[in-house]
C-alpha cells in the first residue's frame, strides 16, 4: 500500500512537472508570436514613413519570430511586403538620381532594382520582378546617356552594348550608339550609319515609330553635314555621293536639294544642278532670304548652259541676305543682265 502511494505521488509529479513545462513553451509561443505581431506592425510603420531600410530589417525579423511562434500568416505577408517595399527604396534612389544627376548615384539605384528584382523572384512576386528588369533596362540606357555627356565616350558605348544585351528590341539604343560614333570620332560615319538604319528597323518591327523616325532624321542630316563638309573640302565625289544617300532618308528637305546643287555646279553638271535647286524651291517655305541661296545656285547653273534669261531671273531672287553682293555681282558684271545695267 505504501509502495502505491509512493507510486502514485511520483506519477502526479511527473504530470505537474509535465504542465508547468508545457505552459512554459505555451507562454514562450505566445511571447514569440507577439513579438512577431509587434515587430510586423513596426515594419508596416516603417513603410509609411518610408524608412524604407528599417521596414525591411523589421520584415524579415518578424518572418524569423513568426516562424519560432508557428505563425505562417505573418510570414507570407512578409514575403508579400518585402518585393513592394525594396521597390520603394529603388524609387526614392532614383529621385535622389534625379536630383544630382550623378553615376555614382545611379549606380546605386540599379543595383537597387537589381535587388528588388532579385526578391521579388524569391518570394514569387513576378509582376514586381518583370517590372524591375525593365527598369533596369531604362537606367541602364540613362547611364549611356550620362557618360555620352561627360564624354566617356568608350564606356557609354560599352553601356549600349549591355542595353541591347539585355533587349534587342529596344531601338533607342541603336539610336544613341548612331549619336556616340558619330561624334566620338568623324571616321566612325559608316558605323554610325548602320546604328541609325538598326534603329529605324526595329522601330519599325516593333511599334517605335518616334523613335524610328528620329533616327531616320538623325541619319538624313549627318549625310546632309557630311555633304556639305565636303563641298567646302572640295571632294565634290565624296559630297555627291553623301548627299544622293541622305535622299535615301528624306527626299523633301530644301537642304539636301540646295546642296546637290551647290555640288554638281563644282561639277559643272549644270542640268543636274538646275534639277536640285528647282526641288529644293518647291520645299522651301522660308522667305526671300532663305531661298536666296537657292536661287543663286539656280542662276549659276542656268549660266553654266548658257540661258542669260533664266539666269539673271534667278539672279534678281537672290538678290538678298548675304547673297545680294555675289548676285548683284553675277547680274552687273558677269551675266550683264539689262535690269542690272540700266
Amino acid at each position: 500500500m505504501k509502495l502505491l502511494k509512493t507510486s502514485l505521488s511520483a506519477l502526479l509529479l511527473g504530470l505537474l512537472a509535465i504542465g508547468i513545462t508545457s505552459n512554459a513553451v505555451a507562454q514562450d509561443a505566445a511571447a514569440e508570436e507577439r513579438k512577431a505581431i509587434q515587430t510586423y506592425n513596426n515594419a508596416l510603420s516603417s513603410m509609411d514613413g518610408g524608412d524604407y531600410q528599417e521596414a525591411i530589417k523589421l520584415y524579415k525579423q518578424a518572418m524569423k519570430q513568426a516562424e519560432s511562434a508557428g505563425r505562417t500568416d505573418i510570414i507570407d505577408m512578409s514575403k508579400k511586403k518585402l518585393p513592394q517595399v525594396h521597390l520603394q527604396l529603388a524609387l526614392n534612389n532614383y529621385k535622389q538620381f534625379q536630383s544630382d544627376r550623378s553615376l555614382s548615384t545611379l549606380d546605386k539605384t540599379i543595383e537597387s532594382f537589381r535587388t528588388t528584382k532579385d526578391v521579388a523572384s524569391q518570394y514569387g512576386d513576378n509582376s514586381t520582378s518583370e517590372k524591375a528588369d525593365g527598369i533596369i533596362t531604362k537606367l541602364m540606357y540613362q547611364k549611356a546617356v550620362v557618360q555620352y555627356q561627360q564624354s566617356k565616350m568608350q564606356e557609354s558605348l560599352a553601356t549600349l552594348d549591355q542595353v541591347i544585351e539585355r533587349n534587342a528590341n529596344y531601338a533607342t539604343a541603336y539610336y544613341q550608339k548612331g549619336i556616340v560614333m558619330k561624334n566620338m570620332d568623324s571616321k566612325n560615319l559608316e558605323a554610325a550609319v548602320e546604328m541609325f538604319k538598326k534603329a529605324i528597323e526595329v522601330g519599325n518591327q516593333n511599334n517605335q515609330s518616334q523613335i524610328a523616325n528620329k533616327a531616320q532624321s538623325a541619319l538624313h542630316e549627318e549625310l546632309v553635314y557630311r555633304g556639305s563638309q565636303a563641298i567646302e573640302n572640295k571632294n565634290f565625289d565624296r559630297a555627291l555621293d553623301l548627299l544622293t544617300r541622305a535622299l535615301e532618308w528624306n527626299s523633301s528637305t530644301p537642304a539636301v536639294h540646295f546642296r546637290l546643287a551647290q555640288a554638281y555646279n563644282k561639277q559643272q553638271e549644270w542640268q543636274q544642278a538646275i534639277d536640285h535647286a528647282k526641288e529644293g524651291l518647291n520645299y522651301e517655305s522660308g522667305g526671300k532670304t532663305d531661298r536666296a541661296k537657292i536661287y543663286y545656285e539656280l542662276g549659276m547653273a542656268y549660266k553654266g548652259v548658257g540661258d542669260k534669261e533664266q539666269a539673271c531671273s534667278a539672279m534678281k531672287n537672290a538678290a538678298y541676305g548675304s547673297f545680294k553682293n555675289p548676285a548683284e555681282h553675277q547680274m552687273e558684271y558677269e551675266l550683264e543682265c539689262e535690269s542690272a545695267t540700266n
